[in-house]
C-alpha cells in the first residue's frame, strides 16, 4: 500500500471520529463548529492525499479548515462550554489518585 493511501485513511478515520463528536456535542455550540471543520478539513486532507496533482490547493484549504477547527475549540473553552467536560476528567483523576493511593499504602516503598 503506498504512503498516500494509508495517509488518505488515516484522514477518513480521524474525519469519521470527528462526525461523530459532532453529533454528541450541543446545537450551536462552538465545539459542534470546531468538529465540523475538523471533520471538513480531515475530508479535504484525506482527498489531497489521493490526488497528488491537487496536493497544494488542498493542503492549503485542509490547514485553514484545521486552523479554524482549532481557534472555535479555544473559543469553546474559554467560553466555558466545555467545563463539564474538565469537570469530569477532575473527578475521574480524584478517584483515579484515591484509588491508586489506597493500593499503595499512601506512598512509595522504594524512597
Amino acid at each position: 500500500m503506498g504512503l498516500e493511501i494509508i495517509r488518505a485513511i488515516v484522514a477518513f478515520i480521524l474525519g469519521v471520529l470527528l462526525v461523530d463528536q459532532y453529533r454528541r456535542s450541543t446545537a450551536g455550540s462552538r465545539r459542534r463548529r470546531a468538529f465540523a471543520l475538523g471533520a471538513a478539513a480531515m475530508l479535504v486532507i484525506a482527498t489531497s492525499n489521493l490526488f497528488s496533482a491537487a496536493l497544494v490547493p488542498f493542503m492549503v484549504i485542509g490547514g485553514g479548515l484545521t486552523l479554524a477547527a482549532v481557534w472555535f475549540l479555544w473559543q469553546a473553552y474559554r467560553h466555558g462550554e466545555l467545563q463539564d467536560r474538565f469537570e469530569r476528567a477532575r473527578n475521574y483523576l480524584e478517584v483515579e489518585r484515591r484509588r491508586y493511593d489506597e493500593q499503595d499504602g499512601g506512598g512509595s516503598q522504594h524512597d
